[in-house]
């Protein structure tokens, strides 16, 4: 599922469909908010923010009025539809990094070979790093073979209590020393797998 449908050629633009996903995820609250404000929370430039924001209001997800940005009732839905959900975890002994930010990603194990592909998508996102977990047969693995559930069983019930994933699920961890950092990493990798 690609949020956005950017040109093949043309100028690069500087975000990607998880800066879409954070805009809504942040405006969620149905609170108005600037496109200055919009911009410094998803850590992209107000050239950037105007596009997402153009994009995002030509389907209808926003409302733009003078006083602000407001999600709107088909944007609310939107964001519903979109098979991940995202929480920040407490030093979770996972990864090496200061913060943690872990996404469920729905019944998408089958595009998991080694998580390499995820944790490199996580870094080119600003990240240092990513862990990627696959629920199969009942049991949590980081592959190809580490048991997390016989491992490091306290955080695998933290995240089994955190997101109650079920087979065929992902849970992906991105880990950097900001969270905003480690947000984009974990969902850069999410979205890669959508």
């Amino acid at each position: 599922m690609k949020l956005l449908d950017l040109p093949k050629y043309g100028p690069v633009h500087r975000f990607a469909d998880y800066h879409v996903y954070r805009t809504l995820l942040l405006l969620s609250d149905a609170r108005r908010r600037g496109r200055k404000q919009l911009a410094d929370a998803i850590n992209v430039g107000e050239g950037s923010m105007r596009t997402i924001v153009e994009f995002l209001r030509e389907k209808g997800y926003v409302d733009v009025k003078q006083t602000g940005i407001k999600i709107s009732s088909k944007g609310q839905e939107f964001l519903r539809s979109i098979p991940i959900r995202m929480e920040r975890l407490e030093p979770s002994g996972i990864s090496i990094a200061e913060r943690n930010v872990a996404v469920l990603v729905k019944g998408r194990a089958e595009g998991i070979s080694l998580g390499i592909e995820q944790r490199d998508a996580a870094i080119k996102a600003g990240a240092d790093g990513a862990t990627t977990i696959v629920l199969k047969g009942g049991k949590m693995m980081v592959p190809p073979d580490y048991h997390l559930d016989k491992e490091k069983p306290e955080i695998a019930r933290r995240l089994r209590k955190l997101f109650a994933p079920s087979d065929g699920d992902i849970v992906i961890v991105g880990a950097a020393e900001e969270y905003d950092r480690a947000e984009d990493g974990a969902l850069a990798a999410a979205f890669a797998l959508l």
